[in-house]
């Protein structure tokens, strides 16, 4: 975003008018303070209304005196009957929009001066610091923007709202460690009225992974497959020739039967899932086996099979949460995840469950900096 500052008077008009024109504009009515404020701020573009700067000669010499300034350019707006009045060599690079005008002609010599600015910039081997430090802006302004254009791509891959049934409750924990993280999940009812699951690790991080993650959430809608094997076995057909060298997602994918809490559920080379049995007061890994997608084309993933009685609940979760470590560099691991799911009151709801989970993974990891994005699924059976 181009920075404009603006020598006016207090009339909000004409810097409202090009803020909608995507600028950013600053400005002062006073040059008292111009010195110290110039030292400290890097701008595209001068604009000065000559109707109510006074001698515009000299501030287009004081401009011209300073390395932040020295090559910027300068558009002003000169008084209607002063028409000779910038015919003087000491303001150089200046152009004059002769009142009266349009707020139209005005923007229009502005983008023409910023324009000019710009194409002189890639011309020029060595440019002034205030050059480069817009040059920098513009980079990263740019790339901001691509990264919450990344983020919100990324976004879309969740669902907007979990499914809702009487006979379970489903929460989800979800931290990103960049604004654009690899971890992802989706939930929904499929046709049989059963409640699908799916958790999704992509290697690394950053925008890469983010668009790997685009990938892998497009290949399982065109899969057209519910059991969770054939979903990750058709998914890994899709993707094993599209995933870069050196890249691959782990994933797992679960089916949940409300009626009768049958559990199905595969993976692919993701960690366990882990089934909370609240009579026998135990917490059973539920594994099954399959390398990460994108390794080979023709993988195979066992099916696995658990039942949920009221008051248990499943687990789903990226090593992200697994393989922190504390200060002293122990490793959180999946010992006490169990652990800690397995001590959630038994009255929690699904939230309250991953609160607590994630209240004992915060005292443990002891403000450490995570590595790894966290990723949290959890449904528990009610009735």
């Amino acid at each position: 975003m181009d920075l404009i500052f603006y020598l006016g008077n207090n009339d909000p008009k004409l810097p409202k008018f090009l803020e909608r024109l995507g600028y950013a504009v600053i400005g002062t009515n006073s040059n008292v303070a111009l010195p110290d404020f110039l030292s400290r701020t890097n701008v595209d573009l001068i604009l000065i209304d000559g109707r109510v700067m006074g001698d515009v000669a000299d501030l287009c010499s004081f401009f011209r005196s300073q390395e932040n300034t020295r090559a910027i350019p300068i558009v002003c707006i000169s008084p209607e009957s002063s028409s000779d009045l910038y015919a003087n060599d000491i303001i150089e690079k200046v152009d004059i929009v002769q009142a009266p005008f349009s707020v139209g002609s005005l923007a229009g010599h502005i983008a023409t001066q910023l324009r000019l600015r710009k194409q002189a910039g890639n011309d020029e081997l060595k440019g002034t610091l205030a050059e480069i430090n817009a040059a920098l802006r513009d980079h990263n302004e740019r790339f901001r923007k691509e990264l919450e254009e990344a983020r919100a791509i990324q976004q879309s891959l969740l669902p907007r709202v979990l499914p809702a049934d009487d006979r379970f409750d489903l929460a989800v924990s979800y931290q990103p460690l960049e604004e654009v993280g690899g971890d992802w999940y989706f939930a929904s009812m499929d046709a049989g009225g059963q409640l699908a699951l799916q958790i999704a690790d992509v290697s690394g991080h950053g925008l890469s992974a983010a668009f790997i993650g685009s990938m892998t959430k497009l290949a399982m809608t065109v899969s057209g497959k519910t059991q969770p094997n054939e979903l990750l076995s058709e998914m890994n057909k899709h993707l094993s020739e599209q995933i870069p060298a050196g890249r691959f997602v782990t994933m797992g994918g679960c089916r949940y039967d409300p009626a009768t809490g049958k559990v199905q559920w595969a993976r692919a080379g993701h960690p366990p899932a882990l089934l909370l049995q609240r009579k026998a007061g135990a917490v059973r890994q539920v594994k099954g086996e399959g390398f990460p997608i994108g390794f080979d084309e023709s993988g195979v993933f066992s099916l696995e099979e658990g039942l949920l009685e009221p008051g248990d609940a499943l687990l789903l979760f990226t090593d992200g949460i697994s393989e922190a470590q504390n200060r002293a560099m122990a490793t959180y691991g999946i010992e006490r995840l169990s652990a800690a799911l397995k001590a959630t009151p038994a009255a929690a709801s699904a939230t309250e469950m991953l609160r607590s989970i994630l209240d004992d993974f915060n005292v443990f990891r002891q403000d450490r900096l995570l590595k790894d994005d966290v990723t949290l699924v959890l449904v528990k059976r009610k009735v």
